[in-house]
């Protein structure tokens, strides 16, 4: 697909023109580009995933010293992928997937399992797919098989755009009694710009189609009226192109059964992609955390901690993070978890003598 793709005459400038096509671990070492391409199903001639590569290959590249990798389609025993996003990841690549199952997210965390690495997820989808997980691993359960996989390498789950109506409520108690985040859809919508610390928190970023509403994502794999717009999810698909610890990423829920006739939703699919290399190309270098040349350091007296709350400001890019004490036992396995990205607003809430939510759900953990 991806060969027969690259002998089309492009633009100059176009990702079709300048992504490379790679079919073997060597090439990518030799070359390592910035993010390596992968798409992952049963059917390697599956026509959506086609026209999504033909629509991104059409997008005008950020930059033209961008170097981006395409190796194809992954559709042989699934229980080999985890190895090759962990070497693709080795090779200072980040890997972006695209399938038709979300469930595909659970080998991208083995990957992170097989590195030994612990893992911050992050999901954009209209409910947490925490559906019975003694059944076969699929859309709706793919949560459950992480939450139950041991080891467990799962530090933090972040849900983005949550329809309440469309969460079991006995779901949701079990993800906050975890000391997860889970951020409802109205609320994302006042202000997308709120969500840019949770991006910086990640490591994989797994976004559903389904999150999207339907009249701008026709064939999305849960149609629903409501959901974001598709500017709001390019928005955010750049959010986490720019966050500097995500290492992995993917799109995934379209309808198999359906035949994105007007190619709406493999447009929308290939720009969230494009947004994502966009925001990868546009990464700003936070420097050492908490550096005293680099960074205004606040103390903040707590009426109910017997410790001071401690925020970073970076003078260079405004960004604002926090110091979570982390108890010596855990420091070995954790200790890249306890300083965690913050907004202005989690400083303010501090002044105003209260302790902000993700402070306090990362001290639970850190205990």
């Amino acid at each position: 697909m991806v060969a027969e793709l690259k002998s089309q005459h492009w633009f100059n400038n176009t990702i079709g023109n300048s992504i490379e096509q790679y079919t073997t671990d060597l090439l990518i070492l030799e070359v390592s580009p910035k993010v390596v391409l992968l798409s992952v199903g049963d059917n390697p001639d599956e026509a959506f995933i086609k026209n999504v590569r033909t629509k991104l290959y059409q997008l005008f590249l950020p930059n033209t010293s961008f170097r981006i990798a395409d190796i194809g389609h992954f559709s042989g025993n699934i229980d080999l992928l985890p190895d090759a996003i962990a070497r693709i990841r080795n090779y200072g690549s980040i890997p972006f997937i695209i399938s038709q199952d979300q469930s595909i997210t659970f080998s991208i965390y083995l990957a992170y399992c097989k590195l030994e690495q612990t893992v911050n997820i992050l999901s954009i989808d209209d409910k947490a797919d925490l559906e019975e997980e003694g059944s076969i691993i699929g859309d709706n359960n793919w949560l459950s098989h992480i939450l139950g996989y041991t080891p467990n390498y799962l530090f933090n789950y972040s849900l983005l755009g949550n329809q309440s109506y469309l969460s079991n409520p006995d779901m949701v108690n079990l993800l906050h009694s975890l000391n997860f985040d889970i951020h409802r859809l109205g609320n994302l919508r006042k202000s997308l710009q709120n969500s840019e610390p949770i991006f910086r928190n990640a490591d994989l970023v797994s976004f559903d189609l389904s999150s999207i509403r339907s009249s701008d994502c026709p064939d999305s794999l849960r149609k629903g009226p409501n959901g974001l717009y598709a500017e709001e999810a390019c928005q955010l698909m750049r959010y986490a192109g720019l966050s500097n610890k995500v290492s992995s990423s993917g799109v995934f829920g379209w309808d198999f059964f359906q035949n994105d006739i007007k190619n709406n939703t493999s447009a929308l699919t290939a720009q969230l992609i494009w947004h994502f290399l966009d925001g990868v190309f546009n990464r700003i270098d936070d420097g050492l955390i908490g550096n005293e040349e680099d960074y205004v350091i606040y103390k903040i007296g707590s009426d109910d901690l017997s410790m001071d709350l401690v925020f970073y400001k970076n003078l260079k890019n405004g960004r604002w993070w926090m110091n979570v004490p982390i108890n010596e036992h855990k420091k070995g396995k954790f200790d890249r978890h306890h300083i965690i990205p913050c907004s202005i607003d989690d400083y303010k809430q501090a002044m105003n003598g209260e302790i902000p939510d993700t402070w306090w759900q990362t001290f639970q953990k850190l205990l």
